[in-house]
């Protein structure tokens, strides 16, 4: 079921199952700024990834000695048992609540909620999460938001361009033939601080910045000055991906980074998992921009 926000400049939904962006329109021209879902070519448009990031190694975790089946992207992506709340005409919120099927998959008792709210011509999605479990509990998450690039006669993918806030010299890690990081890198070619966009740039699949230095990057048509700009304070990790001749770009702030292949099993001893002390509170938000 789609649900809807919208102020004076923009008009949002969101898909009650697994809190997707479905849709982020601008009211007075009508320009959709959401990739629109083509199965043939993948499957989601806005997946939230909570309480871990990509694949996970033996696609399970373990704590205190039992184990936990996880899927890629951990619990919250096509998840039907999500609580809507409209707050207003602007803000809405999807909760998930730990149950003894969340206790199955994941061992703490938590509250997760996404929140989406519209502020002139700005989308904050913003997570919430709660322990409310008697011991530390460890997680990451992070975004997945298909943006559209959309293409024609005479526009394709090497018509857009990412721009990055200042001169970057970046790594991006490898997904080795598991889907688990490997040690390799490459060196990705930034020009003046732009990423030309190609239909090979992803071949490889996606790109993997950690321990970025920026908090922001735009989305435009390399011959103009205005896009989409993705805010992403306090996120340490970015990831870009497309499917080659896909007409959209995934842009993807990750708290923390998918399981390497040398990476522990025990969810309390992940590389770059966070912890969560007993009845505390984490929040962090991606903004975006529409210029």
């Amino acid at each position: 079921m789609l649900h809807t926000i919208e102020n004076d400049f923009l008009i949002c939904k969101i898909e009650s199952k697994g809190a997707e962006i479905r849709s982020l329109e601008n009211k007075q021209t009508g320009e959709e700024f959401i990739w629109s879902i083509d199965e043939s070519i993948w499957g989601s448009s806005s997946p939230v990834l909570f309480p871990s990031i990509g694949n996970i190694k033996g696609n399970k975790h373990v704590f205190e000695g039992k184990e936990f089946p996880m899927t890629k992207h951990g619990i919250i992506r096509n998840n039907e048992h999500l609580e809507f709340n409209q707050i207003d005409p602007k803000t809405c919120t999807f909760t998930l609540k730990y149950s003894k099927e969340t206790l199955r998959l994941y061992p703490f008792k938590f509250s997760f909620t996404v929140e989406f709210s519209l502020k002139k011509k700005r989308l904050e999605m913003k997570y919430i999460l709660e322990n409310q479990d008697s011991k530390e509990l460890f997680f990451s998450c992070g975004g997945h938001t298909a943006y559209a690039c959309p293409l024609g006669e005479n526009l394709q993918l090497s018509d857009y361009v990412v721009e990055f806030p200042q001169e970057n010299h970046l790594q991006s890690k490898k997904l080795g033939e598991t889907g688990l990081l490997s040690t390799a890198e490459k060196e990705i070619s930034i020009q003046k601080g732009v990423l030309a966009l190609s239909e090979t740039l992803f071949n490889e699949d996606a790109l993997i910045f950690s321990n970025i230095e920026f908090d922001f990057v735009r989305l435009r048509k390399k011959n103009a000055k205005k896009g989409i700009i993705v805010r992403f304070p306090n996120y340490p990790n970015l990831a870009l991906w497309s499917k080659p001749g896909a007409d959209f770009l995934c842009i993807e702030p990750w708290l923390g980074l998918p399981d390497s292949e040398n990476e522990a099993l025990d969810i309390s001893q992940k590389s770059t998992y966070k912890s969560l002390a007993i009845g505390d509170k984490f929040e962090i938000s991606i903004l975006t921009e529409i210029e």
